[in-house]
């Protein structure tokens, strides 16, 4: 079963929480990539994890260190086992089995999918489950964990856990995973962003008409220059050649790139396929340290 990763169009970090979190805006496209994942009831009640890791090389121990080969107490899923044990008393035991491909610390949200994964395969059919009260839930485990236990695209605000359903056309994509990894409480220290007592009477949303039909109509060219990524500045400053991926996508064709999350995966968005094949064969070539993946969406 596909544990999807996600992609960012566009995200803007508006200000500093009293929490401690920070406000965004974003939209999060779910992609046809991702970790394969399997999850299977035991009579053991305890959490098993067998994890099949096919990260490139630089990324490898970032998962190890956290999987059963290492402290998985430190795992999204176990915390979020143990986390379903204080809602559920009687819950089963499980062994999970992970085919682990998204990189950690890349912006594609692959811990939070993995763990909305298992909150729909552990509620299903309960109280939480019929209800809103397990997106609020899933919130505490991350702020991308809502998203990923619903389907379709969405224009996500508050922390990540508010959701709009918004109509995004179907669309073609390359993936860059490069050997960097970026740490996403130290981004956001970066961005320096004002601390904001009274967020809740504000009304965020930076979608306007133009950028709506634009995302309709499958026009990506129009998106550049309005749908940027605040954390750019801060990954590219870091690691220069993250911005030298992003400018060879557009200039061999792509028709919008970005990076994902806070980083620091790059991807772009082609028009046709035809325009696709071009720019993945050119960045192979081009670019041989990082890996490309086609997806879609």
């Amino acid at each position: 079963m596909l544990s999807p990763a996600k992609i960012n169009l566009g995200l803007k970090v508006l200000f500093k929480r009293p929490d401690g979190f920070h406000e965004i805006n974003s939209i999060f496209l779910r992609i046809n990539w991702g970790d394969d994942i399997r999850i299977e009831v035991t009579d053991t009640g305890k959490f098993e994890l067998i994890s099949s890791n096919e990260l490139i090389e630089e990324k490898r121990s970032l998962y190890d260190d956290v999987s059963e080969k290492g402290d998985i107490r430190r795992n999204i899923l176990f915390k979020t086992f143990e986390f379903s044990r204080t809602l559920i008393s009687d819950l089963p035991g499980v062994k999970i089995h992970i085919i682990k491909r998204i990189p950690p610390g890349g912006g594609l949200g692959g811990g939070s999918s993995n763990a909305a994964m298992l909150l729909n395969f552990l509620f299903h059919g309960t109280r939480f489950f019929m209800s809103d009260e397990l997106t609020f839930l899933a919130a505490k485990i991350g702020a991308d964990v809502p998203f990923f236990l619903n389907t379709g695209n969405a224009f996500v605000s508050g922390i990540g856990e508010k959701l709009s359903k918004i109509e995004v056309s179907g669309g073609l994509g390359i993936l860059a995973i490069g050997p960097y990894s970026i740490n996403t409480r130290e981004a956001y220290i970066s961005l320096k962003k004002p601390l904001q007592g009274d967020y809740d009477s504000k009304n965020w949303n930076l979608l306007d008409e133009d950028s709506i039909f634009a995302l309709k109509t499958g026009n990506w060219k129009i998106l550049s220059g309005n749908f940027e990524n605040d954390f750019e500045e801060y990954a590219f400053r870091a690691f220069p050649r993250l911005e030298l991926i992003k400018k060879g996508f557009l200039a061999n064709g792509a028709s919008f790139a970005s990076m994902t999350g806070s980083g620091s995966c790059i991807y772009c968005l082609t028009s046709s396929l035809e325009s696709h094949n071009d720019v993945f064969d050119r960045m192979v070539r081009e670019f041989p340290d990082f890996k490309f993946v086609s997806f879609n969406f």
